[in-house]
């Protein structure tokens, strides 16, 4: 079974339709973060539900359902709170934030007899956490995860495969490595083998539905920019 596994896609619509259109797969793992800093999130939400079949909520879906601080990275929190209250939450129907809070902060389960936990940050902290090599090797080494085969976890933006156990694969709408081309990642049962793939999209797209919620002049198309180019 081909078991598509993507994260991160932050309301980039163009991104997600060219991912599900260049990649055939079985069944699919959103790890989190369906929404916030681009421009299309009640488009992108749809697409997310019709190719997920296990998904869970991501500390931007989280701030958008509750109202809470997303407790991003300092250098994003203030184009993160302008996002939610200016693009996203106004574009959000009642029915949008319903799916968004029926997300699972973390999915403990077995595919084809392979034990996984799925969760957007880190199973010490689902929501908030950091999981990078430091993090990552505590992980690997805490037995209350020894039972697991494999470790799926977004939220960083940055793709991951620690110790042939922990995954990340990477941000599908705003990576944040340097190359705008998004990621994901395929994960075939039969073998075990998980491969990461880059792809291109229309980024000029996405770019033109940027300026058209976010106005001239604004601090934050600057910053924007170098996630799309």
């Amino acid at each position: 079974m081909k078991v598509l596994v993507y994260s991160d896609v932050h309301s980039n619509f163009e991104a997600m339709k060219e991912m599900l259109k260049r990649e055939k797969f079985d069944s699919a793992i959103f790890l989190g973060d369906a929404v916030d800093y681009g421009p299309k999130p009640a488009e992108t939400l749809d697409l997310i539900m019709e190719n997920m079949d296990y998904g869970v909520m991501g500390n931007h879906d989280y701030s958008i359902v509750t109202g809470e601080d997303c407790k991003c990275s300092p250098d994003m929190h203030d184009l993160s709170e302008f996002s939610r209250t200016e693009v996203t939450l106004p574009k959000l129907s009642k029915e949008d934030l319903g799916k968004l809070g029926a997300l699972k902060e973390s999915i403990d389960t077995e595919i084809d007899g392979r034990k996984i936990l799925m969760t957007h940050a880190s199973p010490n902290n689902h929501l908030f956490g950091y999981l990078f090599a430091t993090e990552a090797e505590m992980v690997w080494k805490d037995k209350r995860y020894s039972s697991y085969d494999l470790i799926m976890v977004g939220h960083t933006h940055f793709p991951m495969m620690y110790r042939g156990k922990i995954i990340n694969p990477g941000s599908a709408g705003q990576p944040r490595d340097g190359n705008w081309r998004p990621m994901y990642a395929l994960w075939d049962t039969e073998t075990g083998d998980i491969t990461y793939k880059r792809f291109k999209y229309d980024n000029q797209e996405t770019w033109r539905q940027v300026k058209e919620v976010v106005p001239d002049g604004s601090p934050y198309l600057d910053q924007l920019r170098k996630f799309y180019f």
